[in-house]
């Protein structure tokens, strides 16, 4: 009887070890199917890839063409202006070398008037009247002397505003004489008038000789980069409007004129933003400068 029952648990044993192992080699086999479907997604995938690859290489090269065709085009442009070949690219700034002289300017030229003779003598508000009447006055010039013509132009071909073809083409014989015309915008008469009107408001040292040369003399730079960016192409503008505008600090959209601000600090802006094309924040290439309201002066 025990002999019949160690045979009998055997042979259970052996059918389960049987149906284990036939278990595990259906297991196995879903794993091989699984892996191999899955490689073959990945092969699937990776070749997709690659196509993708050699489609973005394509439009890549045939971008790159096209922009060469642009320039050339652009190249052919400006050799039917008059002077533009010989004259401009010897003398007219480059847009980069045109940012950097916006940077010093701004940087460098404004903070030297704004510490060696503003900040002693204003406050806030007096500050913000300088730079602003001085910029906007220098707008009023330019405006003056290119506005006539302009407008005929306009009024000739029976059109509110230029279309880019020709707004472009007028930058460029701007720039193909650039250094005459910037001779006949500024003269001294007309730096004198600004900085007596400045004078006349905010009388800056008793308005003594050394105070006026300083003024006429930030004009003078101030003018030239004014007119520069006026005739570039693309064309460079200022946001004069927002000075005196309170803003919240941030270093994304603010310099310091002066020491560490802290972040969303309330301040007034002092130094205009410059913006290529439009005013938009990604157009921006030179944050605007401002000044804590607590900021203390001379």
């Amino acid at each position: 009887m025990d002999n019949y029952s160690n045979l009998k648990n055997k042979n259970n044993y052996s059918v389960e070890n049987k149906n284990n192992l036939k278990t595990s080699q259906l297991a196995d086999t879903y794993n091989i199917n699984e892996n191999e479907d899955i490689h073959d997604k990945l092969s699937i995938m990776t070749n997709k890839f690659i196509n993708m690859r050699k489609d973005r290489d394509q439009l890549q090269k045939e971008n790159k063409d096209l922009q060469n065709e642009i320039l050339l085009l652009q190249s052919n442009i400006r050799q039917m202006i008059p002077g533009f070949s010989s004259n401009t690219s010897a003398s007219f700034p480059m847009f980069n070398e045109l940012q950097n002289k916006i940077n010093e300017f701004f940087k460098c030229d404004c903070q030297d008037v704004f510490f060696d003779l503003l900040a002693p003598e204003l406050n806030m508000e007096g500050i913000v009247f300088f730079f602003q009447t001085a910029f906007q006055k220098i707008q009023e010039v330019l405006k003056a002397y290119f506005s006539p013509a302009e407008n005929i132009l306009k009024k000739t071909i029976c059109i509110d505003e230029l279309w880019s073809p020709i707004d472009n083409v007028l930058r460029k014989s701007y720039q193909a004489n650039w250094k005459k015309i910037f001779g006949l915008i500024n003269i001294d008469s007309t730096l004198q008038k600004i900085m007596m009107y400045l004078q006349n408001q905010l009388k800056l040292r008793d308005e003594e000789p050394s105070a006026n040369l300083i003024i006429v003399e930030f004009l003078r730079k101030a003018i030239e980069i004014f007119f520069l960016s006026y005739i570039s192409d693309p064309v460079v503008l200022f946001d004069i409007d927002s000075l005196g505008d309170k803003v919240l600090y941030s270093n994304i959209k603010h310099d310091s004129l002066d020491g560490f601000i802290k972040l969303k600090h309330e301040c007034q802006v002092i130094i205009p933003s410059s913006y290529k094309s439009t005013m938009s924040q990604e157009n921006m290439i030179l944050k605007c400068q401002v000044l804590p309201l607590d900021y203390e002066f001379e």
